[in-house]
């Protein structure tokens, strides 16, 4: 059986990273401010994006369907949220992944023990 995602357990598991290191250190916005969104594509786990006005985090429950992954997925979204709000995501650029990008997640792969080579 897979994991049975809710938007409800996406701002949960928000919340819970939020108050770890290194993300606790990064003035994120509060769950309420973000707009968490399930959906079933099987073309990629999880992404973010920025529309001007709110963040959106979306998590592909076709993708996603342990805990393990969530945390580490919705990890990684969480460091492009972070660059958005210092203006230094480069989504939409062929090397998505930046130094600052690649800086980050090294960091929060050495804290919470995720595999980095598959957190990009």
């Amino acid at each position: 059986m897979t994991l049975p995602l809710t938007s409800e357990m996406l701002a949960a598991a928000y919340d819970f990273l939020a108050l770890t290191p290194p993300f606790c250190e990064w003035n994120l916005p509060p769950s309420e401010e973000v707009k968490f969104r399930v959906s079933r594509s099987r073309k990629w786990f999880a992404r973010y994006r920025w529309d001007g006005r709110r963040h959106t985090v979306e998590v592909s429950t076709a993708s996603v369907g342990h805990s393990d992954t969530l945390m580490a997925k919705l990890g990684h979204e969480m460091i492009h949220l972070h660059l958005e709000e210092l203006d230094m995501d480069r989504r939409g650029t062929p090397d998505t992944h930046s130094g600052a990008f690649r800086s980050l997640a090294e960091e929060v792969c050495k804290v919470h023990g995720f595999d980095l080579q598959a957190f990009y």
